[in-house]
């Protein structure tokens, strides 16, 4: 018999069974397709993070959206902080654990003076985008921003004011100042760069640029203009001594320059061959200081830059920006939802964020770093979650495939000490059955936090 050829069965059970595998094989192959999806949604590019001095308390924030994560155990737990802006963040500073301001696009300001649990916009004007911010006291603030502009406030950010550089030599079409660093109320810089995908150019076009205050303005110097590297971040430890990175973005092969005089000579310093664009720089004290870049670069000196040596991470994406709240912790953070942190200098890497927790080896579908689990994987009908941690309160919410919250599962008040169970029915808030496919679990609890993937197949 020529064609094809399928088994029926006359019994009804038979066939009923047959139905089921059929919906639960076409639920899979939906899962899969989801599945990507989910996984490419889900990754944040964390384009600035900062640590308080002391380094326990330190937030994240993202770029292309408008999340805010903060952690008060130095990222053994995250909280997501709640911004009302619709303009995407580009970097965030705190003074101390209290006091912090982000910037972003179309020099969107916010303030917070309570860790981030409220915030208020200060600024919204001047650039295209406000790239970097920092303040030297509660004061006295400075943010770069695209088409040489800088915004600078002498109150707190109560006012903001912008200094448009001028063209010549500062043209708006090229110069965009993607770092600031001030190393007192009078001295600072500025640096340019253009990243690659945005850059039409074939050849660098970093500045360095001087500033000293006077009066209401600005004295402004161009001390540097390359033809070869793009700048992305500056970094001043006193008036005299300072560190510009970045790269030549046709080779992608990193580049520090480095000033002993304020910036009237900036000389190159020998970086390590593997070392990859550099996107920012920090300095915890004159000599320890430390760069990140593409391919998950992090390069660190303890002699002032005399030496630069590689150290090792293991990731393989851009590292955006890096913070220390003293010589040995710091933070690293970048796309992929990536945030690295280190509490010996460096000496050691390790991840401890991740917006969509993949399962481990042997561990069953548990978020790294989190107290939360599924017990079965796949699972039809009803899902059981197991938790440790003894805080009482936690929740677990659950999201489908597109993001969109289904339903919110609340612990016992009393409960075992160190563990716990909650199931799910498969059903929403209003009691209706969802449909088959992809979901994710976020444990929401005071003590810790993560989210896992499961897969909810037909009943």
């Amino acid at each position: 018999m020529n064609g094809k050829f399928e088994a029926r069965s006359s019994k009804p059970e038979v066939r009923e069974a047959q139905a089921k595998t059929r919906k639960t094989m076409l639920a899979l192959a939906l899962v899969l397709v989801l599945g990507l999806a989910v996984v490419v949604q889900a990754e944040e590019v964390l384009h600035g993070v900062a640590v308080s001095p002391g380094a326990s308390d330190c937030w994240v924030v993202t770029i292309e959206s408008t999340a805010m994560y903060h952690s008060g155990d130095f990222g053994n737990g995250w909280q997501s902080q709640s911004v009302p802006t619709t303009r995407d963040f580009f970097d965030v500073f705190f003074l101390d654990s209290q006091n912090g301001w982000t910037c972003g696009r179309a020099g969107d300001i916010w303030h917070t003076t309570n860790s981030g649990d409220s915030w208020y916009r200060q600024n919204l004007a001047g650039p295209k985008y406000a790239s970097r911010i920092q303040f030297v006291d509660a004061a006295h603030g400075w943010a770069s921003g695209g088409a040489a502009i800088m915004l600078c406030t002498g109150d707190g950010g109560e006012t903001w004011r912008g200094l448009f550089l001028r063209n010549p030599p500062y043209p708006a079409d090229t110069v965009d100042f993607q770092g600031v660093s001030f190393a007192d109320t009078i001295h600072g810089w500025l640096a340019a760069g253009r990243y690659p995908e945005g850059d039409s150019f074939t050849k660098g076009q970093g500045y360095i640029v001087g500033l000293v205050a006077d009066a209401d303005s600005f004295i402004v110097s161009l001390q540097r203009k390359d033809s070869v590297y793009d700048f992305f971040d500056v970094k001043f430890v006193d008036a005299l001594n300072g560190w510009a990175v970045g790269g030549d973005d046709r080779t992608m092969a990193a580049v520090v320059f480095h000033t002993t005089n304020g910036g009237a000579e900036w000389t190159e310093q020998s970086v390590p061959s593997g070392a990859r664009l550099l996107r920012a720089v920090k300095f915890a004290s004159p000599t320890q200081g430390w760069a990140c870049g593409r391919n998950g670069t992090i390069i660190h000196t303890s002699d002032a830059g005399t030496n630069w040596e590689q150290q090792t991470t293991d990731a393989d994406t851009t590292l955006f920006d890096i913070d220390f709240g003293d010589s040995l912790q710091g933070m690293a953070s970048g796309a992929g939802s990536t945030v690295l942190r280190t509490t010996d200098g460096g000496t050691n890497w390790e991840r401890c964020y991740s917006a969509v927790a993949e399962p481990r080896p042997g561990t069953g579908d548990r978020g790294p770093g989190t107290g939360l689990r599924v017990l079965g994987n796949p699972a039809r009908g009803e899902v059981s979650f197991a938790v440790s941690g003894s805080a009482t309160g936690s929740r677990i919410a659950i999201f489908d495939a597109s993001g969109r919250l289904v339903r919110v599962l609340s612990s016992p008040q009393s409960r075992i000490p160190d563990s716990y169970s909650l199931s799910w029915d498969g059903r929403n808030d209003t009691g209706e059955p969802v449909q088959a496919g992809l979901y994710l679990a976020r444990l929401v609890s005071g003590d810790s936090g993560g989210t896992v993937r499961f897969v909810l197949l037909p009943r």
